[in-house]
C-alpha cells in the first residue's frame, strides 16, 4: 500500500468510491427516502468536492493505493483544521489504509502548525468509525451541527 498526494487522475474514481464506502457505513433502518436521496447529494458532490481540495492552497488531499487501485482518500482543511472527507472502500476495511491516510492528514495539519482542535463529523449510527477515530484521540463532542442525517462531532486535541 501507498500513500500520495491525490491528483486529477483520481478524479475518475472518486464517485463510486464514495459510493461503495457511504452505502456501507451511512444507511441504517428506518432512515427514509429523504435521507437516502441526502446521502446521494453528498455521493455525486464528492468528485467536485475532491477536485476544488486539490486546487486549494488550504486543503491537503491524500489517496491510499495498492497495485494502481485506489483504496480510499482524505480531504483535510488546514484553516479549521478539519478531518472534512475520509473514505475508504469498504472491501480495504482492516487493511490500514484508513489508518495510513489519518495519520497522513494529521501529519499535514500539525505542519501548519496547532492553532486548534483538529474536529471531524461522523454519522451517529457509525460505531466503527467512532472507534477508529477514538484510537487517534478523537472524542465525541456534541451533536454534528445542521446535517439532515444525525452526526456527532468529534475533536482531537491539538
Amino acid at each position: 500500500m501507498q500513500i500520495r498526494k491525490g491528483t486529477a487522475d483520481d478524479l475518475p474514481v472518486i464517485r463510486d468510491l464514495t459510493k461503495r464506502a457511504t452505502d456501507a457505513t451511512y444507511f441504517s433502518d428506518g432512515m427514509g427516502d429523504a435521507l437516502t436521496m441526502t446521502v446521494a447529494t453528498y455521493v455525486d458532490s464528492s468528485t467536485s468536492v475532491f477536485e476544488s481540495a486539490l486546487n486549494s492552497d488550504n486543503h491537503s488531499v491524500y489517496v491510499a493505493t495498492a497495485d494502481d487501485t485506489l483504496l480510499g482518500y482524505v480531504i483535510a482543511i488546514h484553516e479549521v483544521p478539519e478531518i472534512e472527507w475520509i473514505i475508504v472502500d469498504p472491501a480495504s476495511h482492516g487493511s490500514g489504509a484508513g489508518k495510513a491516510l489519518m495519520i497522513a492528514a494529521l501529519d499535514a495539519l500539525a505542519e501548519k502548525g496547532p492553532r486548534s482542535n483538529v474536529r471531524l463529523t461522523v454519522v451517529a449510527h457509525n460505531e466503527r468509525a467512532k472507534a477508529f477515530y477514538r484510537k487517534f484521540g478523537f472524542l465525541v463532542t456534541g451533536p454534528g451541527p445542521g446535517r439532515d442525517i444525525p452526526t456527532v462531532e468529534m475533536q482531537r486535541a491539538a
